[in-house]
């Protein structure tokens, strides 16, 4: 990951800086939006061989659960409206706001979950429904 964070360092540095013309600034865009993109891939797959090693550990704290479920919305509304589609978030009537687990575990879950929802779906909408189990879990 290191080499990857470094080429995705100076990119940034490049694009702040200014002096390029639209074309470089378009291609630096282009290199870090990838660059963002495959140390994603890597980070699950290190992830994936953690958990299949069974040495993943869970950091559970109190979130708000309302403002992650709005958080994904707006990450992929415009991508879902772009091809046309309705995206939508249900919230059950007793899902609390506060929630304990870890965070960024189901971030990554509700990420992947999405991203491929919107990018599999070529027509019609898609809606993500969060509620309650039986046993109020």
């Amino acid at each position: 990951r290191t080499p990857l964070n470094i080429i995705l360092g100076f990119s940034q540095l490049m694009i702040r800086n200014g002096s390029l013309n639209s074309q470089q600034q378009n291609y630096l865009n282009s290199i870090n939006r990838s660059g963002e993109h495959l140390l994603t891939l890597i980070n699950d797959v290190l992830e994936m061989s953690k958990i299949e090693a069974g040495r993943i550990t869970l950091n559970k704290i109190d979130f708000d659960l309302y403002e992650l479920l709005d958080w994904l919305q707006e990450m992929f509304q415009l991508k879902a409206q772009s091809k046309g589609l309705l995206l939508s978030v249900e919230r059950a009537n007793a899902l609390p706001k506060y929630i304990r687990t870890d965070e960024s575990k189901l971030r990554q879950v509700l990420v992947n979950l999405l991203g491929n929802a919107v990018k599999f779906t070529t027509t019609g909408s898609i809606t993500l429904r969060v509620g309650l189990d039986k046993t109020g879990n």
